[in-house]
């Protein structure tokens, strides 16, 4: 089943997100969170709902929570204060609130929910020939010689055929001026975006990382405060027998006091 909203598509087949072309990275329990709010939209989920059917009625704090729902949010473009697919119930649970269309995703056919555009007119012969470039192909294996491909590219063999060599130099010349820049800018933005891809999953691990230890610490605890239990009552038990002890002992020394008095 894939479920759209937004410019979002969430297949539950795949067990992927995406936003447009682009695969958006999700944590399996992140993950399985979602697909229930967005299963089970048509009414208000509880706090006891998501611990049973994402930790499967395992102990889970408020903040373990929390957490899952803020990441939840964030790779659906949502956050606490805005709540524009996600809401919070006080006092009841939470709701996906998004307008969401179900398709079925026909085994093995992808781009199923794309629509198909109708044939285009076909455009009439040009009555004298014409020439097409082809784009030039960068063998040599160096990225940086990308743009003198797109050079080439620009400079068909009509054009050099009827220009001066000096006036294809000066073209030329240019266009690698310009292809560079485009080629540079290109650069710098993909190395933005493998930036600020590296610095959400650097969050997403420290997130993972936090809540494992926060998750462990809340069973030590738990593992502590029974034993601690365990051994408070085994005192209790022994104070009451030492007790009963004493006093049966006191008993018999009075009776024999008696006994030696009269």
């Amino acid at each position: 089943m894939r479920y759209l909203f937004e410019d979002y598509a969430f297949d539950t087949n795949l067990r992927e997100l995406y936003r447009g072309a682009d695969v958006v990275s999700v944590t399996p329990q992140v993950f399985d969170l979602l697909e229930y709010l967005i299963r089970h939209r048509a009414r208000v989920v509880s706090k006891d709902d998501l611990i049973n059917a994402i930790w499967n009625g395992r102990s889970v704090s408020d903040a373990a929570l929390t957490t899952r729902l803020n990441v939840a949010r964030n790779v659906i473009g949502d956050s606490g204060g805005e709540q524009r697919l996600i809401k919070t119930l006080p006092r009841r649970g939470f709701r996906f609130i998004g307008q969401v269309r179900a398709a079925q995703e026909p085994s093995g056919v992808a781009g199923y929910d794309n629509p198909i555009e109708p044939p285009k007119a076909t455009l009439p012969l040009p009555d004298k020939p014409s020439v097409a470039v082809l784009p030039f192909t960068n063998l040599s294996g160096d990225p940086e010689q990308e743009y003198f491909a797109d050079v080439l590219t620009g400079s068909p063999a009509r054009e050099r055929k009827e220009r001066s060599p000096r006036e294809i130099d000066q073209e030329v010349a240019r266009k690698a001026a310009l292809a560079y820049e485009k080629w540079r800018r290109d650069a710098e933005s993909r190395k933005e975006e493998a930036a600020r891809e590296n610095a959400r999953q650097r969050r997403e691990r420290t997130i993972e990382k936090v809540q494992a230890a926060l998750d462990k610490a809340e069973r030590e605890h738990t593992r502590r405060v029974d034993v601690i239990e365990t051994e408070r009552a085994d005192i209790e038990a022994r104070a009451q027998a030492e007790d009963a002890r004493w006093h049966k002992q006191k008993s018999e020394l009075e009776k024999e006091l008696r006994r030696a008095r009269s």
